[in-house]
């Protein structure tokens, strides 16, 4: 997403409260996300003697710059934001900086961040983004602060930060108009994971196709009375559109037809809506249109359902041997092909600056040591899949079988994701909740062909009125 710089909208914008916060601000607060039991902190080359930072440039660049500053960062309830939690007081030895973390279930997080940036009442120095989510957004109302002028500073940039090490999906995804506005945290897909006690005493092969996928979720169904759910994956309406979409891609659908109009009713569509549908109201759980990802995550790592296809960060949640009682006892494969082969998305999280903090330069420094190699490193060894290149070629990272497993499916979905796992529009939040409504519909059996039909005619409402409320984008 390169070119001019950026034409942001006049300041006037942040008074105007989009119609998905409406009906998003009455969420009942998520019940607490499973805590991790980690291990182990940081390698400790990042200080010297003094506290000061040992780098190529001594003198120049000093990690304790700006100690004695206290910076909020906005967090979703992130496995990533558990395990850097227990961490943070290494960040504060090392610069002389305070972190506090806001934390916030993920509709709420994204809910109260809109809201705090339309006020513009607000505490928030930094906070978490998905670039595929609201960085379009945030970037035309000037809410985020571009890093350019950071990263190229000598006085304010570590030089072992090393921008080459990133995956340039990750990077560039930060990316508008030519300019960076975040830093990437983890580079995520969604991978098929399996109960493998289960699929032993069931006789069930790892499934290759989304006909083997259904075979096998009703097999476990059935055979075990109804005891034991085949699968579980999100059902709650927007947050199941990130998992759906690959089902979308596989059975040949896209987001927009080539002439750039919603496309969710097209007949591949229709058939991945049919699809994931059945596999949740047949052989998942009965409430599945209540669950998210900490509901079908909790599930599999109950040892209630045989599979679950959800992001290949939960490996920390499986893994866990506190928390989880199938860990040691998981299978990892990327997404079963259907009729377009095997499509999944790839996805990341990323820190922001906001706009309008006065502690810029702090927050950019947590920013750099929350994505160094070094932490990047400890943070995948425990699931977290990092969007360094030399995290995955560190030898240390596949020494188990569940270990190497997850990386190879890890990475042979990044080999053939896509990038569009949202609707390319602006109003992402909104453009997912319409289309959630449709796989909610699915689910629940109703009549699907009438609901995608809605939920198509609901995105062309917001494609339309983008070309006009939002005429710099990048559609």
């Amino acid at each position: 997403m390169n070119g001019s710089p950026l034409t942001v909208l006049p300041k006037s914008k942040k008074t105007s409260v989009p119609r998905f916060l409406a009906r998003s601000c009455g969420l009942a607060l998520a019940a607490t996300v499973l805590l991790i039991i980690l291990s182990c902190g940081i390698n400790s080359r990042y200080a010297g003697s003094g506290g000061r930072a040992q780098t190529k440039n001594e003198g120049t660049f000093n990690w304790r710059a700006y100690e004695g500053t206290s910076i909020r960062v906005l967090t979703s309830d992130h496995p990533w934001v558990h395990f850097t939690e227990r961490r943070l007081a290494e960040f504060t030895e090392l610069t002389g900086i305070t972190v506090i973390f806001d934390v916030y279930p993920e509709d709420q997080f994204r809910v109260k961040r809109t809201v705090e940036m339309l006020s513009g009442i607000t505490n928030i120095d930094a906070f978490m983004i998905m670039p595929g989510n609201n960085l379009s957004e945030y970037a035309m109302r000037e809410w985020v602060e571009p890093l350019d002028q950071f990263i190229q500073s000598a006085k304010l940039s570590w030089p072992e930060l090393d921008l080459g090490d990133f995956y340039s999906s990750a990077l560039d995804s930060s990316i508008r108009k030519g300019r960076h506005y975040s830093m990437p945290l983890l580079l995520e897909t969604s991978i098929l994971a399996y109960n493998k006690r289960i699929f032993a005493e069931y006789g069930i092969t790892v499934p290759k196709t989304m006909r083997e996928l259904e075979a096998a979720a009703r097999k476990i169904y059935r055979d075990s009375g109804g005891r034991t759910f085949g699968i579980t994956m999100r059902g709650l309406g927007s947050a199941a559109t990130s998992q759906w979409v690959d089902f979308l891609h596989s059975f040949g659908g896209s987001w927009l037809t080539k002439e750039g109009t919603a496309a969710v009713d097209s007949p591949e569509a229709v058939a991945s809506l049919l699809f994931y549908g059945k596999l949740l109201r047949e052989y998942g759980p009965r409430d599945a249109t209540r669950n998210s990802w900490y509901e079908s995550v909790s599930l599999f790592m109950r040892g209630d359902a045989g599979m679950i296809y959800d992001g290949n960060v939960f490996r920390s949640h499986y893994e866990d041997p506190v928390k989880s009682r199938v860990a040691g006892n998981v299978g990892y494969a990327m997404i079963p092909a259907g009729p377009a082969g095997a499509v999944p998305h790839i996805s990341n999280w990323g820190l922001a600056i906001y706009s309008e903090t006065r502690k810029k330069e702090a927050a950019w420094f947590f920013i750099q040591w929350a994505t160094s190699k070094e932490f990047s490193l400890a943070a995948h060894l425990e699931g977290l899949p990092s969007a360094r290149k030399s995290v995955w070629e560190n030898p240390d990272t596949a020494k188990t079988v569940p270990a190497k497993e997850w990386t190879t499916a890890s990475m042979r979905s990044y080999e053939s994701a896509t990038y569009q796992w949202n609707p390319p529009v602006v109003q992402v939040d909104e453009a997912r909740e319409v289309v959630g409504e449709a796989i909610v519909a699915a689910v629940l059996d109703q009549d699907i062909d009438l609901a995608a039909r809605r939920a198509s005619a609901g995105l062309n409402v917001i494609i339309s009125r983008e070309y006009w409320e939002w005429p710099q984008s990048e559609h």
